[in-house]
């Protein structure tokens, strides 16, 4: 009866810790999103809402989520450019880190995003991620949705690349 009662005692701990750093990221996003872009509760609770649909098609957590979109929004004036930028987050956070992905890996991530769109795709690059010469110059010179469409486009054709039969060949010749 004690070993089912700390059992208990530990499942109800871990779902207060869980609950804690939800509420933790979806504050913090909040703030961020009314600091940067004189976001509206609607606008705030359509970010949750596509992080929760984004975490029913993928692998990545809606507080996950939320942490990266946190940070990401420090860069960002626009939240519409946060909703282009999600789903390209995930994919490279599912990418580097698979179903270990934790908040602090998502803040990582988001950050390096943010760098990409002031214009320093040289941050993206460490992780893989090329930038044609073209593309960088709408990192740098386009707008913020003109960015943020940009860099979710290279996110994506580079996942797409790397998934590729060509590209799973030519890394199966490399190692062997």
């Amino acid at each position: 009866a004690s070993r089912m009662l700390a059992g208990l005692q530990g499942v109800c701990k871990n779902l207060t810790n869980a609950y804690g750093v939800q509420v933790e990221a979806e504050t913090k996003l909040q703030t961020v999103m009314r600091q940067r872009m004189d976001a509206t509760t609607a606008e705030i609770q359509s970010i949750k809402e596509l992080a929760a649909a984004q975490q029913q098609i993928g692998v990545i957590g809606d507080e996950v989520q939320l942490s990266g979109a946190q940070q990401i929004a420090t860069f960002l004036t626009q939240k519409a450019s946060l909703d282009m930028l999600i789903p390209a987050m995930n994919n490279l956070l599912a990418q580097q880190r698979g179903l270990n992905a934790t908040t602090q890996d998502a803040v990582s991530v988001g950050n390096l995003m943010g760098k990409a769109m002031q214009g320093q795709t040289s941050a993206l690059t460490r992780v893989g991620i090329t930038f044609s010469e073209a593309q960088e110059k709408v990192m740098t010179y386009g707008s913020e949705t003109e960015r943020a469409a940009m860099l979710a486009e290279i996110i994506f054709l580079q996942k797409e690349h790397d998934e590729s039969p060509d590209s799973l060949l030519f890394i199966r010749y490399i190692v062997c």
